[in-house]
């Protein structure tokens, strides 16, 4: 199908916006700032802070996992799910984010079980299996995300009532 020049921009752009308003490509794009991050926090931690001191590299993990999580919340808070961030506020937002906080520890024991049971059990090249590690706990990240961190306001609201409404 052949498109005008001229108009070949505007369908470019029109493909862009709709994209942009799925959460799935919104969800992707922050997941993709958080690794860089991510490594960014793990070098200020292990290089400046632990001083390349091997017997703390773990915590220097902990530490940048949990700065990277946080960006990535705060990102998918006020930009993937930009139209619940108005009605999320105080402690909501706090127990959004510890939910967060587990639904992201949970989704990278997802992604290194992956790895570990492709390399140790199918022997598959550590970086493919990294790989499919990675791409399984983002899915398992995402669609556990829409159902316990980033669920419908309406079904919060719901199940707020149902929990506070004395039974007679």
């Amino acid at each position: 199908m052949y498109v005008p020049v001229e108009r070949r921009g505007t369908v470019i752009l029109k493909l862009i916006k709709k994209l942009l308003n799925m959460h799935l490509v919104r969800y992707a794009m922050v997941g993709g700032i958080g690794i860089p991050v991510s490594e960014i926090a793990l070098w200020f931690f292990y290089h400046l802070l632990f001083k390349d001191n091997h017997g703390f590299f773990f915590v220097a993990q902990l530490c940048s996992f949990e700065i990277s999580t946080t960006v990535n919340f705060l990102l998918n808070q006020y930009f993937t799910y930009r139209e619940q961030a108005q009605h999320v506020k105080g402690w909501g937002l706090v127990k959004r984010a510890v939910r967060a906080q587990v639904t992201s520890f949970s989704a990278n024991l997802v992604s290194l079980l992956t790895g570990d049971i492709l390399v140790y059990l199918f022997n598959v090249n550590p970086y493919i299996a990294t790989l499919a590690g990675i791409i399984l706990a983002f899915g398992y990240n995402y669609f556990i995300s829409r159902r316990f961190v980033y669920r419908d306001i309406k079904t919060e609201e719901v199940a707020e009532i149902v929990t506070t409404t004395p039974l007679n």
